[in-house]
């Protein structure tokens, strides 16, 4: 698991002049808030809060938090929630984190990510990752960067399913549904087009001379 240290202060000021104030002096605002803790408006120095997304943007990234308050500071523990991109320059204008308790476990969406490659692709197979985040439930400690889905043992037609992933150690999926597929390797779409052409066939040329026979 990755953890991120990033520096924060409360807000002092909201609105658009305020924003506006923030975003001249190279700051972007934000926002912290969690189950059962009061949200605190925030704002961050830009340069090391664009470096902490491009990281979080290849997996679940914890971040510890230092907020500044004046001559106080405290700390959290958070991860990414939401930010918003402004649509022309293309720079970060706000962002959301959710706040955890450190020693108490929580829900977060993790991403999944494909290790190995399929020996049924060899033959033409397809695969397809049906499922590309999952909602876990761990300590903020064990939050793992990304679930791995080993598909080595994939041949065609064969499918991975919830229960057959390897979970780290603390670490559970809110999902309880073992039977869930994760991912497949389908056949070539011609060569499904052609197994079913050569059913629909078969049942064609049998049903006349099922009638004959009466």
């Amino acid at each position: 698991m990755a953890i991120v240290e990033l520096a924060a202060a409360i807000r002092q000021g909201i609105g658009k002049e305020a924003n506006r104030k923030a975003k001249h002096e190279g700051r972007v605002p934000g926002v912290i808030y969690g189950k059962g803790i009061p949200s605190r408006n925030l704002e961050f120095e830009r340069r090391p809060l664009e470096k902490y997304i491009s990281k979080a943007k290849h997996g679940t990234v914890i971040v510890k938090m230092s907020v500044a308050d004046g001559a106080d500071v405290s700390e959290s523990f958070a991860v990414l929630k939401e930010f918003q991109f402004h649509p022309v320059t293309d720079s970060v204008i706000h962002i959301d984190f959710y706040e955890v308790a450190a020693g108490k476990k929580f829900n977060v969406e993790v991403p999944l990510r494909v290790k190995g490659k399929a020996p049924g692709m060899e033959f033409g197979g397809i695969l397809e990752v049906l499922i590309r985040s999952l909602e876990i439930r761990c300590l903020p400690d064990n939050v793992p960067e990304c679930i791995e889905i080993d598909v080595t043992g994939l041949n065609l037609g064969d499918t991975i399913h919830l229960g057959e992933l390897v979970f780290p150690d603390g670490v559970k999926p809110v999902e309880k549904d073992g039977k869930m597929a994760i991912a497949a390797v389908h056949a070539p779409k011609e060569e499904a087009v052609k197994v079913a052409e050569g059913t629909e066939g078969a049942s064609v040329a049998a049903a006349p001379a099922k009638k004959g026979k009466g």
